[in-house]
Parts: C-alpha cells; structure tokens; sequence
C-alpha cells in the first residue's frame, strides 16, 4: 500500500512538473520577446550594482554557498548582495557582512494543494514578487534548483545566471551547462563555478563563520547549568537528518559510542538537532547508560552554532550542523552512507580535523538530490554496517591529535600510587 501511494504521489508530481514546463517555457520566451529587450542586451560587470542571490534548500547548502557568496563581494565590492532562502536558514547569510538583506519565503508551501490555494500561502509570495520587483536587479544567480530559477526570473533582474539543467527553459539569460550530479564535484565548487562565471576571480575558497555573541553568553550559561562549563571535554553529537533517514547513522550505535567516550574519556555529550528529530535524541538518551545534555529541539539557528562552538569534538552523519562544525573550524568526524562525501562531505581548511566513515558498499552513494534520502531496499545497510568500533578508533585518533587523552583506569592509578 505505501509503495503504491509513493508511486501514485511520484506520478503527480510529474504531472506537476511537466505543467511547469510548459508554463515557464512560455513565460520565458515570452519574457525574451514581449516583455524585455531583444536581442539582450550584453552583460557588462561595471554596471552591477544590485544583486540577488537564491537558495532556497538546506541549512547546510546555505552555508556551503557562503564562499560564492564572498567570491561576488570581492568582484563587486560596491553592490548590495541581498539572498532569498528559506525562513528557517535566514540566520546564516545575517550574520556575514556583505550580505545587505536576506529575504526569506517557505517555497515549500505550495507542496500541499490544500496550501496552495490559501491566502497564507499565496500573500508571501505576492509580497515578495513586489518587494523583489522593485529593486531592480542588475544581477540574480540562482545557485539550485528549479524553484530559483522561478523566483530569479520574477525577480525581473536584468541578467540571470544559473546552471542550464536546473532552471525552466529561458529563464535564465546566460548559463553554465550541466547540473548537480552529474559529474562529482564538492557543493562549494558548484556555487564558486556561479559566481566565477558572473566575473568572480577564481582561487580557493573555504566555509568560515562568527558566533553571534549574544547566543554565545546565552548557551554559555545553558552548558553551564548541566556541569559542562569551562575546561569540560564537550563532544557534539548531532544523531538526526532533517533530509532523509537513510542519512542517520543508528541510535543503538550512537549510544554505544557515546557511553564509551564518557567512560575512557569523562566527556559530556550533548546531542544537537531540531525539534523534528527530538524523538531521535530522545531514543538515544533512552538507550545511554550515561545521561547526555540533551539541547535537540532548544536552539535557534545561531544558538546551535554557539553550542557547537564550544565543542572539542563534532560527530555527525551528512547534515547542516556538520557544516555548522567545520565553518565554526571545529574538529569533525562524520559517517556518510547514501550521500557522496565528493558532492556533500565536509570542506574542511587545510589542516583542519574532519574524517569521513563509509562502509563502501556497492550500491552506496545512491542519492541524488531529486526527493528525500531514504534507502530505496528499506535497510540502509551502508550505515548499519558501519561499525561502532570503527567509529571510536576515528573519534581517537581525532582526539589523540587534539592532545586529549583517555582517563587513567583505577588499576594504573593504584599502581602509581603505590610507587
């Protein structure tokens, strides 16, 4: 029964999108022709003084298109760069300099047809079609997706650059062929391509990002109530994915190792997340032996990143908080099982600590970014087997290169005594 309604919900949807084909086609062209110069007019660099940047996904592709983001402050430095994403991930893009205005719409709405019709839904969007329209843009870079390549044509921005097999047909005015997966290439270089082909100058570019500091105070003293204040070897754990299941590394896994690193090590664990993945944090504490700080479900955006801020060590599968922990420079050790650590590992510094676990199967990476991440033989056997052992000889060897060693056991410290 759920395999038919999955397939009866694939079927609309393709029949949704094929609707858009067809409307954004014909809106594109008749944008090319009725509604704006023919032929366009030619991109000149020396008169971009407005630009609009979209990403409208994941907390974590947010902050993987920080560097692109950077890259066109530097070639423009003059021009306002305002960013539209969703409301939930507006907190990153606000807390870097050069980002004018970030202005945020749950594209994601207009999923339920019962929503799409509502005037909740439909007055956002209206606000923000005028809002956009009356700034002029001289510039939109849609950085993913379909639903960019939309709002930068609505936009009405003079020039509109985007991947050419991620947008509606003439939506864009200048295009780099191809789209995500279709070659293996890091997130970070995808949007750096954008913004090089927009005139940025091309180097290497790393994720970087600065606590707010009244959500460092705040979370200071959070930690502080639960005995973790200063000198405290804190290890992040974040054991949910708001994208997909089959991204989790298991609960009984995680609390094994977590039961393991505060008896060899004294560390306190506190486990990360959203409210939707509380009940993941609440089946983890249940099968620990030892009690965690548990902060899923507490933390704004920026408040999570003061937390893993304070960590000495992050671990995590594929998710925004793993992110969160290398641009907060933050030591890392990940386990990735349906996602391609090529495409959405870690971007670590030079010199930075950020080891990736995979088991290799065959069948392993097998996402593509077209729907959730769920393992499509329903065992996700590419994270099961990915042994605790494993894991803890990771953490350790992390550790061991931070200078942080295991406790002494009561028989050594016996022996010592006695000498």
């Amino acid at each position: 029964m759920k395999r038919l309604d999955r397939a009866l919900k694939d079927e609309i949807i393709n029949i949704i999108q094929a609707i858009l084909w067809v409307v954004f086609g014909i809106a594109g062209l008749w944008g090319r022709l009725a509604g704006l110069k023919w032929p366009y007019p030619r991109f000149d660099p020396d008169k971009v003084r407005k630009i609009l940047v979209i990403r409208l996904d994941l907390l974590g592709d947010v902050l993987l298109s920080m560097p692109a983001i950077e890259a066109l402050h530097e070639r423009y430095p003059s021009a306002e760069i305002w960013m539209m994403t969703l409301p939930y991930t507006a907190d990153i893009p606000a807390r870097y300099p050069f980002v004018t205005r970030v202005i945020t719409l749950d594209t994601n709405s207009i999923r339920s047809p019962r929503r799409l019709l509502s005037l909740a839904t439909l007055k956002p969007w209206y606000d923000t079609y005028w809002l956009l329209r009356r700034q002029r843009f001289d510039l939109a870079i849609s950085l993913f997706g379909l639903m960019a390549s939309i709002w930068a044509f609505l936009s009405g921005a003079t020039h509109r650059i985007g991947y050419l097999k991620e947008a509606y047909p003439l939506l864009h005015t200048m295009t780099l062929p191809g789209m995500r997966y279709d070659r293996r290439q890091h997130e970070v270089r995808w949007c750096l391509d954008l913004a090089e082909f927009a005139g940025a100058a091309r180097r290497d570019r790393y994720t970087y990002l600065e606590v707010e500091p009244g959500a460092a105070e705040r979370m200071d003293r959070v930690l502080a109530q639960h005995g973790a204040g200063a000198g405290t070897l804190l290890i992040g754990v974040h054991a949910g994915s708001s994208n997909g299941s089959a991204k989790r590394w298991p609960a009984t896994h995680w609390a094994e190792l977590a039961d393991r690193l505060y008896d060899e090590f004294g560390a306190r664990i506190v486990l990360t997340g959203s409210p939707s993945e509380l009940p993941i944090a609440r089946q983890v504490t249940s099968l620990m032996r030892t009690s965690p700080i548990v902060l899923t479900g507490q933390t704004t955006v920026n408040e999570l990143a003061a937390v893993l801020a304070r960590c000495d060590l992050v671990l995590s599968g594929d998710s925004g908080p793993l992110h969160l922990a290398v641009a907060l420079n933050r030591p890392t050790v990940s386990v990735y099982g349906p996602t391609d650590p090529a495409i959405s590992g870690p971007y670590p510094r030079p010199g930075q600590i950020a080891e990736v676990l995979r088991t290799g199967i065959g069948c392993s990476p097998c996402y593509d970014s077209l729907s959730t991440a769920e393992c499509p033989y329903t065992n996700t056997v590419c994270m099961h087997h990915l042994t605790v052992d494993r894991m803890h000889q990771a953490v350790r060897r992390a550790l061991r290169r931070l200078d942080i060693v295991p406790l002494p056991v009561l028989g050594e410290e016996l022996a010592s005594s006695a000498r």
